[in-house]
């Protein structure tokens, strides 16, 4: 989540392939009742001239690898219409190496909606980057989407993990 003082508080995220690139923001929730009432969020604006794949990645991650006990990754989003959102890691050592899982939201027009990624086609394998890919479509204008409460688990229950429930607010 995006809290003051929890995992990922003081991270750098880069925006890239998305026109200007405009920075991720934290911002108040827009949407706090429901399934989020987190008070902060992140909030990604995709540019009409920026590319359907516009996406945001941090390397604050550390090096990790995907077991049985953290392939499943959850992501809470608020979005206007309904697309597709990817999550993708990546070994920034190595030439080409990412694992990427797309997803599509169904919920729209101000409602969050938690949506689940299976890494399982991971477990073994050693990652030092996350993306987010909050939607992946073809804009013909500028779109603003909100995303809150990263979290790793296996089959629902979430584990004592480094990566579990990431907050990137700053203090």
């Amino acid at each position: 989540d995006f809290e003051p003082g929890g995992v990922g508080a003081s991270w750098t995220w880069v925006v890239d392939d998305n026109g200007t690139d405009p920075a991720l923001e934290i911002v108040a929730n827009p949407n706090s009742s429901g399934i989020n009432t987190s008070d902060t969020v992140a909030k990604f604006t995709a540019t009409e001239e920026g590319q359907p794949w516009a996406l945001t990645y941090t390397d604050n991650i550390g090096s990790f690898t995907f077991s049985e006990n953290n392939s499943i990754v959850k992501i809470k989003v608020r979005k206007d219409i309904p697309t597709i959102v990817g999550v993708k890691f990546e070994d920034t050592t190595q030439a080409y190496s990412p694992t990427i899982v797309e997803v599509a939201n169904t919920q729209v027009n101000g409602d969050w909606e938690e949506l689940t990624f299976d890494f399982s086609i991971a477990i073994g394998k050693t990652y030092n980057r996350m993306v987010v890919i909050p939607d992946f479509y073809d804009r013909s204008l500028d779109t603003t989407i909100y995303f809150d409460d990263i979290s790793f688990n296996a089959g629902g229950s979430v584990v004592n993990y480094n990566l579990q429930d990431i907050d990137f607010e700053s203090n």
